[in-house]
């Protein structure tokens, strides 16, 4: 087939969403010749530019803002809310019509599903199984979370569930004016703002798993970030047989946690590296055990690691267990929470406490995670999956498929992915709308 124009939406504010787009971009543009730009905006969205890629800026809600309204979890005001979804979905169009791409592939970009639509494009997203509507684990609290400060620990567990999915109903609501203005239905949940026509699970199975689920939610694998960036001058200068411990916050983390860390093991047997991902940060060159970036090649500092100490981010965790390095975890947000509480269910590490999480507390952890190797041995059996499963190749096969077909319930034969099998035939009508030919 010929070359198709691919237009791919991510927020720029955020390294994770930003760096995904970009390596499913550049499988597709490398392995089946389309033509790929983005529309991103952000500090990150330099990066797209830096690959050679073309980019036009779109509205995004500030990072700052939704950083704040993350680690809330819980409902906004409405009219702000209205307001951004207007703003996002005028500015969704504007780039649709004025790059007339055949597909349009969205990474937590909420205004897509109600501008693809109106544009009748189809609608191509991409996410992990925790922000879909089929994620078979049961979410528990958020750690703080408003509810458990006014109902207490135990009456907000049981009535968590039920408070979630007037949450999820909530988010949905933001879209209602602008989607009547564009003669559109009601959306019913947040996680209609999330899925397309295809959804695709940057995840292993194991990590994130769903409840059986029609062919259009697929699994790729993990997909990380393989930017060449720089590896540290000093790597080749550790010491093997000293304990390594590698700490990044990604670009959501709180830069003051890098402070506590080397006060923590500054100037002892451990070798501390670090990578602000130019999150403000002190520098700490009086201590020579500790080494410092702002962005590095994360992988090599990972292989070179015992143990990594993170907020939770997906795609740090995935980096991590992608060398077999085992985690300890200081989530900041809710997502984060979903992250570290799977680690430790697969047992390749553990969850902190933000408030906890003071110098003798991550001490221990630490010990912890080295004197028990069983926590590596869970690491690397990760690993070994993640190993088989090549994200941003899958994904530009799917995307490739349904660029052909037209038809996302279409599994293309060569699929090395997983695909979740409806536990009976579907009724239902697709999700957006039957894919223009």
């Amino acid at each position: 087939m010929a070359a198709c124009r691919i237009a791919l939406f991510a927020d720029g504010g955020f390294l994770a969403h930003t760096t995904r787009v970009l390596e499913v971009g550049r499988a597709l543009r490398s392995r089946y010749g389309h033509e790929v730009m983005f529309c991103c905006d952000g500090p990150y969205a330099r990066l797209l530019s830096a690959a050679g890629f073309p980019v036009r800026p779109v509205y995004s809600v500030d990072r700052e803002e939704t950083l704040r309204l993350a680690r809330r979890a819980g409902a906004c005001d409405l009219r702000w809310w209205q307001k951004v979804a207007e703003d996002s979905v005028r500015s969704d169009l504007e780039a649709i019509d004025a790059l007339r791409p055949d597909l349009v592939v969205g990474d937590l970009r909420m205004s897509l599903t109600t501008s693809a639509r109106a544009r009748g494009i189809p609608l191509v997203s991409l996410t992990n199984g925790a922000w879909t509507s089929r994620f078979a684990e049961q979410i528990s609290v958020p750690d703080g979370h408003i509810s458990e400060k006014i109902l207490g620990k135990r009456l907000s567990s049981v009535l968590f569930p039920v408070l979630k999915n007037l949450l999820v109903w909530y988010w949905a609501r933001g879209f209602d004016k602008v989607r009547a203005q564009l003669g559109l239905p009601k959306l019913g949940t947040m996680y209609d703002l999330i899925e397309g026509d295809l959804t695709l699970l940057a995840d292993l199975p194991e990590y994130f798993p769903i409840v059986p689920s029609p062919p259009t939610f697929r699994y790729i694998g993990p997909i990380r970030f393989r930017e060449a960036l720089p590896r540290p001058k000093w790597l080749s200068q550790l010491d093997p047989s000293r304990p390594t411990l590698y700490f990044t916050m990604g670009s959501t983390g709180d830069a003051k946690f890098f402070g506590e860390a080397v006060r923590v093991f500054g100037n002892t047997e451990y070798q501390v590296l670090i990578t602000t991902a130019e999150l403000p940060s002190e520098q700490f060159a009086q201590h020579q055990n500790v080494y410092v970036e702002k962005l590095a090649d994360g992988d090599s500092l990972m292989a070179a690691s015992h143990v990594t100490i993170t907020h939770g981010g997906n795609g740090t965790i995935y980096q991590a267990l992608g060398q077999g390095v085992p985690v300890i975890g200081i989530p900041t947000m809710f997502d984060q929470e979903i992250n570290l509480t799977r680690v430790e269910q697969l047992g390749a590490g553990m969850r902190l406490r933000l408030r906890d999480c003071k110098g003798e507390t991550l001490r221990q952890a630490v010990e912890s995670i080295l004197h028990n190797p069983a926590y590596r041995h869970a690491a690397q059996k990760l690993q070994r999956r993640i190993a088989t499963m090549n994200g941003p190749q899958n994904a530009a096969l799917h995307i490739h498929h349904l660029l052909q077909t037209r038809d996302p319930y279409s599994v293309p034969g060569e699929a090395s992915a997983i695909v979740a099998e409806a536990p009976s035939p579907l009724t239902a009508e697709p999700l957006l709308h039957p894919l223009a030919g």
